[in-house]
């Protein structure tokens, strides 16, 4: 394989281990809160990080399989083989223990902006390295995307502290939108 793409896959690698763990905490996260509210938020995360890791799975499969970068559109499609599933095994509980079990809800949001920050920090600095333009254009999506996830947890979480109750729109966190 050329440098290129060992580098392409390295930085899908490291997204890959990001949205595991984000998955892996959102879901202890639900699974941890009293509020109904704050697990339906938790999950509609925990979905969103699913469906990163799909993309993120489908294009390393291209590349490692093919050479190349899929449209986003067409990787957002795409069945990821078994063979790069293997490749990602995943161990949610030392992943979930990221969110230690006596955290409430406030360190649970904490935590998760966090997360959020180094996605977006690692999809921009990805999107700016990237030297192909469908690598750029999901880079850039997937930075989007965490943004929006950093302001509506930044949000609940300014709202849960002032008010000691969770807030929650679903139109404020819209499932996986291009």
């Amino acid at each position: 394989m050329s440098q290129g793409i060992d580098a392409a896959l390295r930085a899908l690698h490291q997204g890959i281990q990001t949205e595991l763990q984000g998955k892996a905490f959102y879901a202890k996260a639900s699974s941890l809160t009293r509020d109904e509210l704050g697990r339906h938020a938790f999950q509609s995360l925990m979905r969103e990080e699913e469906q990163h890791l799909r993309l993120l799975k489908a294009q390393y499969g291209s590349l490692v399989s093919e050479g190349r970068w899929l449209e986003l559109e067409q990787a957002r499609t795409l069945e990821v083989g078994r063979e790069v599933e293997s490749i990602f095994p995943t161990d949610d509980q030392s992943l979930a223990a990221l969110l230690p079990e006596e955290a409430d809800d406030l360190r649970a949001l904490e935590i998760a902006l966090e997360f959020e920050r180094k996605g977006y920090t690692t999809y921009r600095h990805n999107a700016t390295e990237a030297d192909n333009p469908e690598a750029r254009r999901l880079y850039e999506f997937l930075a989007a995307q965490e943004q929006r996830h950093f302001e509506f947890i930044q949000r609940a979480h300014e709202y849960l502290k002032t008010r000691g109750a969770w807030y929650y729109d679903e139109r404020e966190l819209p499932m996986f939108e291009g």
